[in-house]
């Protein structure tokens, strides 16, 4: 805050109708000294917004980082689940063939049975 109130100081200073020469001996006209003003505050400007960005990149940056580090997360969750579908699937599957599998030999049992049954 004191930086920009000692330059407001100068570029009052320098609009004053003085003739204040430079390096090479030339005169600042008011608008000249205006030009400067703009210039300037719009450098302090630029300045700390430059500031802000950065900060905003780099929180930017740290946030994609974690959805990286989430979508893995995910990622590896999708794969245990789609490997637990496969197991129950094999699972029913072998359920199954063992379902028929008793569901025959208990007919042809019965069958049997039936048989032997008329047969005595």
């Amino acid at each position: 805050m004191n930086n920009i109130i000692k330059k407001l100081l100068i570029l009052l200073s320098l609009s004053l109708p003085l003739q204040i020469t430079n390096l090479f001996a030339d005169t600042f006209d008011s608008t000249e000294v205006k030009k400067i003003a703009l210039v300037l505050a719009e450098h302090q400007k630029l300045s700390e917004e430059n500031i802000l960005l950065k900060q905003q990149v780099l929180s930017l940056e740290e946030l994609n980082g974690l959805y990286i580090i989430s979508d893995s997360l995910q990622k590896e969750e999708i794969k245990i689940y789609e490997d637990k579908v496969a197991s129950d699937d094999k699972k029913i599957k072998k359920l199954k063939s063992t379902q028929k599998k008793i569901i025959i030999g208990s007919s042809v049992g019965g069958i049997v049975l039936l048989i032997i049954g008329l047969l005595i």
